[in-house]
């Protein structure tokens, strides 16, 4: 079966991933971009204009779609963004979305600001009369290479002290997607987790098997976390929101982060990706040290989130010492 896609972005880390998805399977992509004329054509794919702010663009870009994978960042004014969204596939004649939400959205009383937007575009979806299916994920793996430059100096971080998550790679999501186009899974809402939970002194050892040295984990405190956010110059709002998160984990309040769905593998016919194997595919072999502005500057940020441990180990990398 082939049949259109209409993919929100192209550059993304999951409108990509998505994209090459059902490109390999088949299918003919339109991702809906806000420039299109600027993006180098592909076999299969096309662009179309859509300004997510701008609701005149939305029907014309959804023309003659059959599906529509609604991706679109976290945002403040994401409901209002993917709900007009919802509106127009109607008024194009789209037969069936689906939606990227996350894991935990389905509670009563969601967590974080991130799942309380989702939740909110869940129910709506669900009373459009429109075939849908819902994929929550959980945290994606590939959020660990905005640390790549501190990995691979030897230090990995992140606010969650000794909990566990079972994070789940993108790409798995994204054959999901791909399975759940062909419509045996409509009016469903499905949980997309890794194969394991495992906490951060585990992700380090794997890490400093992939690289080949010692990488530490550091659990910062949440007042140094927002400082160093607000340092990168992070939005209030987005600052907020992963606070939130990550106080809920901390205070024991998330317990569902740790959960193992079979959902993947029940759809796909394949076992979600372990992180041993994510990490030595993306970061296979040691790889030498970048002294790019980029890799500085993500360097100093993770430096700055929890200098004060660092001060007090005589044992940190020299390396990561700025």
């Amino acid at each position: 079966m082939n049949t259109n896609v209409a993919i929100i972005g192209s550059t993304g880390q999951n409108a990509a991933a998505w994209t090459d998805a059902f490109l390999a399977a088949g299918f003919t992509v339109r991702n809906l971009v806000r420039f299109p004329e600027q993006l180098p054509k592909r076999p299969g794919s096309q662009y179309a204009r859509l300004e997510l702010d701008d609701s005149s663009t939305h029907r014309p870009a959804l023309k003659d779609i059959h599906t529509l994978c609604l991706i679109t960042p976290s945002h403040p004014d994401q409901v209002r963004r993917e709900v007009g969204l919802i509106y127009a596939a109607k008024q194009a004649g789209v037969r069936r979305i689906i939606k990227l939400s996350v894991i935990g959205a389905e509670f009563v009383c969601p967590i974080s600001a991130f799942a309380r937007w989702h939740a909110d575009i869940e129910e709506v979806l669900r009373t459009s009369d429109i075939p849908h299916v819902i994929l929550r994920a959980n945290f994606f793996m590939q959020n660990a290479l905005l640390q790549r430059a501190s990995i691979e100096a030897g230090v990995y971080a992140e606010p969650i002290t000794n909990h566990a998550i079972s994070y789940v790679d993108l790409r798995d999501v994204a054959d999901v997607a791909v399975a759940v186009a062909r419509g045996d899974f409509d009016d469903q809402a499905l949980s997309l987790t890794g194969r394991e939970a495992i906490g951060g002194e585990r992700i380090s050892n794997l890490l400093g098997q992939t690289i080949g040295k010692r990488i530490r984990f550091v659990s910062p405190d949440l007042s140094s976390f927002r400082s160093a956010l607000a340092e990168k110059k992070l939005p209030d709002w987005h600052i907020d929101a992963l606070v939130e998160l990550y106080t809920r984990i901390q205070e024991g309040r998330a317990a569902h982060v740790s959960s193992i769905s079979a959902d993947i593998e029940n759809v796909t016919g394949k076992r979600p990706r372990s992180f041993i194997e994510f990490a030595q595919e993306v970061l296979g072999g040691r790889v030498a040290r970048r002294h790019s502005a980029h890799a500085q500057a993500s360097r100093r940020f993770w430096y700055h989130l929890f200098h004060h441990n660092l001060s007090r180990e005589q044992d940190w990398p020299i390396g990561f010492r700025l």
